[in-house]
This record gives structure tokens, C-alpha cells and sequence, in this order.
């Protein structure tokens, strides 16, 4: 088969606005945060990116990924190359990142040879676990120490139920069963919301820095949803928005030394959902009421900081440049978001995905990952511009 280039390109969103199609829209991305075109207001680029931790490369789920690049040193090679190089970028949300690459890899990497901090959270260790755990993943965000100051972070678990909700709402949670599955689907019994729920072990990390030029303080937050049961998502979902609440008001109330208020908060949710846009996490975050949720309060506290999502600016385009962002055999969707205000921040340009599917249509692969893209999620880039 001959060779084919199927290069993601980099997506102007003022141009979808105003009807212009062609060659404006074909601009290959070539290390974004060098390249991008000056804006009237600071500017910064962001990636989203689960790069698929090494366990959970199940031989059942990848049967058609050649062995070859499997192979977590192959992939790791790829990763840096992408990370540290293409798609690095001012702020990014990594997911599926082991404990020991982080504290062994990309912390000293990103710091030493490009000047970023960063925090990361590590997952606990599911009842399944007999690795050490150190190879336990979590998430990271990074962020550029030119453009950025640290002001502080918090992490948390996303079964921390008892803390977040009231009793009502812990009685209704308790009551409500949910069906359990197994992983061909088959029906293997039923649990009550609040224990299944409570024996989940996902993370949230939050991390605040100041702009250096408009003095916004950004609150950058990486998560990654459990992969199934809505009930579920929406309860970690839930349990984040409260947490953001909190640390808005800290933000707020402890700023004596800054000129602060709520325009100068600004918010950056990101990650991996685990759910797709017709789902009622999409729907929870633009800040729609859910129905149907009884005793739950189903209404997202903080969708006055959150109304728009990175893919609401291509418009009635958006299956033209985004059909996926996971490619992982059978389960294959647009999983990874970015989240904000469209009065905080204006998307500039999206590195389009669906070069990918054509890509592995022409080759006839099922998924990723292949030996050019070392995940089975794509990276999640994109600039934006600051709004005063």
C-alpha cells in the first residue's frame, strides 16, 4: 500500500463564524505553541490528552493492535515526541499517567528542559490491583512557568460522598439501584447507587496559577470519569462541581494581597468523560436541568463559569473535523472535552481529528493505538485567546 499523509490541521473557528471553507482551513499543525498568529489579547494553548497507561493495554480490548506497538517503550517514545515536542502546549491535562512515569519522566522532563510545573494524583489501587503502586495511574496538569505563576492546588477523590452531599440526598442515593454489567454486557445483578459509587476510585486535581500579563487567576481542572453507569458520572461529575464551588470562594475571601473578584476567576475543565454529546453529563455542565433525578439536586452549582465546551465553536461543522477523539476498537466516540465561559476565553483554532479516521480507513486498522499514534485517544489541542 503506498504511504499517505493524513496530517491533522489546525482549525481557525473565526472562519466557520464568517463561511469560509478551503484552504484557510488547511493549515498542518507544526508545533502549535510556536506558530500560531499574534491576537489582540494574551493568547495560550491547552491540551487535553489520555495517553493510555501501559495496564490497561487489555489483550481482550486490543486484539487488533500488532504486539509491535503495544510495547510501552515504542508508545513512550511516540508520547515524547508528541508531549514534549508537536503538541506541547501552555497548559496541559494528561490522563492515564502512571505514578513512577510522572515522578521519573515528565515532571524533571517538562521542568528542566522547558521551565512548566506541574501537580499530579494518583488513582487508588482497585480490589483487582496486584502491581506495586507506583504503576497506578492517575492525572497531571502541567503548566508553563513564563506565562504562569502558581498560586496553589487540591486533589480529590471522587467517592468522597459524604462530604458532598446532604441526607436527603445520600437517602435517595442509597435507594436508587443501579444494574450492574459485566463486560459483555450481561446483566450480573443490581447495586445500590451510593455503594457503587463509594467503591469507585477516580480523581480530580485542581490547580491555580496567575496569568502573568492579565493578572486572571486560572482554575485548571483534569479529571477522568468512570467508563460506564450514567448515575455514576453524574455523581463524580456532581462531587467536582461542588469542590470547584469551594475553591472558588477560597480564591475569592484569601485574595488580599490581589486585585480579585469573580472576572478575574476564570475556569478550564478538562478530561476524559467517558461520555459522548448527547449524554446528561454534556447536558449537566452546560447547566440544564436533569430530569428524572428524584432526590438529586441535578443542576451544575458552577454553569456560571461553564457554559460552552471546545467543540461548540465549529458550529453545524463539527462532524466535519471531529467524528472521534477515542478510536479504541469497538468503543469509539468524542470523549475529551474542554470546558469554560465564552465570556473568559475565546477559542482561536481546534487541531481537527478526523484525519484519523480517514487514516485508518485507508489502512483498514480497527483503532488506535497504530504505529504512528501511541494512544487510543487523540490529543485535544487548541488556542485561545483571553477576554478582558
Amino acid at each position: 500500500m503506498s504511504a499517505k499523509v493524513f496530517s491533522r490541521k489546525l482549525i481557525p473557528t473565526a472562519s466557520l463564524s464568517k463561511g469560509v471553507r478551503g484552504p484557510s482551513l488547511s493549515i498542518p499543525i507544526q508545533q502549535p505553541h510556536q506558530t500560531l498568529p499574534a491576537a489582540k489579547n494574551p493568547t495560550f494553548t491547552f491540551l487535553s490528552y489520555n495517553m493510555l497507561s501501559p495496564h490497561y493495554m487489555w489483550p481482550q480490548v486490543y486484539t487488533y493492535v500488532p504486539q509491535e506497538y503495544k510495547d510501552w517503550k515504542y508508545r513512550h517514545n511516540l508520547l515524547e515526541k508528541e508531549i514534549l515536542d508537536k503538541y506541547r502546549s501552555d497548559i496541559m491535562c494528561v490522563q492515564e499517567l502512571t505514578t513512577i512515569d510522572y515522578y521519573s519522566f515528565w515532571r524533571d522532563s517538562l521542568r528542566k528542559g522547558f521551565n512548566y510545573g506541574s501537580r499530579f494524583i494518583a488513582k487508588n489501587p482497585p480490589n483487582y490491583w496486584t502491581k506495586s503502586l507506583v504503576e497506578m495511574d492517575g492525572v497531571g496538569i502541567f503548566y508553563n512557568l513564563d506565562m504562569f505563576d502558581y498560586i496553589g492546588s487540591r486533589s480529590i477523590n471522587l467517592n468522597d460522598l459524604a462530604s458532598t452531599f446532604d441526607r436527603k440526598e445520600l437517602d435517595y442515593m442509597a435507594a436508587k439501584e443501579i444494574t450492574i454489567l459485566n463486560g459483555n454486557g450481561d446483566v450480573t445483578g443490581k447495586e445500590s447507587l451510593y455503594e457503587l459509587a463509594l467503591s469507585k476510585n477516580q480523581v480530580c486535581l485542581f490547580v491555580m496559577v496567575e496569568h502573568k500579563i492579565s493578572k486572571d487567576v486560572f482554575v485548571i481542572i483534569n479529571t477522568h470519569l468512570y467508563w460506564k453507569y450514567e448515575e455514576v458520572k453524574l455523581t463524580q461529575c456532581m462531587i467536582i462541581m461542588r469542590k470547584l464551588a469551594k475553591i472558588v470562594n477560597e480564591l475569592l475571601f484569601n485574595a488580599e494581597s490581589r486585585d480579585m473578584n469573580y472576572n478575574k476567576v476564570k475556569i478550564l475543565f478538562s478530561g476524559d468523560l467517558n461520555d459522548g454529546f448527547d449524554s446528561k453529563i454534556v447536558q449537566f455542565l452546560k447547566g440544564n436541568k436533569i430530569e428524572k433525578s428524584d432526590g438529586l439536586k441535578m443542576r451544575n452549582p458552577m454553569a456560571s463559569f461553564l457554559n460552552h465546551c471546545c467543540y461548540d465553536d465549529l458550529l453545524n461543522d463539527r462532524q466535519k473535523f471531529f467524528d472521534n477523539t477515542c478510536y479504541s476498537g469497538k468503543l469509539k466516540g468524542i470523549f475529551d472535552f474542554v470546558w469554560y465561559h465564552d465570556r473568559d476565553f475565546k477559542l482561536k483554532n481546534i487541531l481537527s481529528g478526523i484525519e484519523i479516521t480517514e487514516e485508518l480507513n485507508f489502512l483498514n486498522q480497527d483503532g488506535l493505538p497504530n504505529r504512528d499514534h501511541p494512544s487510543d485517544h487523540i490529543p485535544l489541542l487548541m488556542e485561545f485567546e483571553i477576554l478582558p
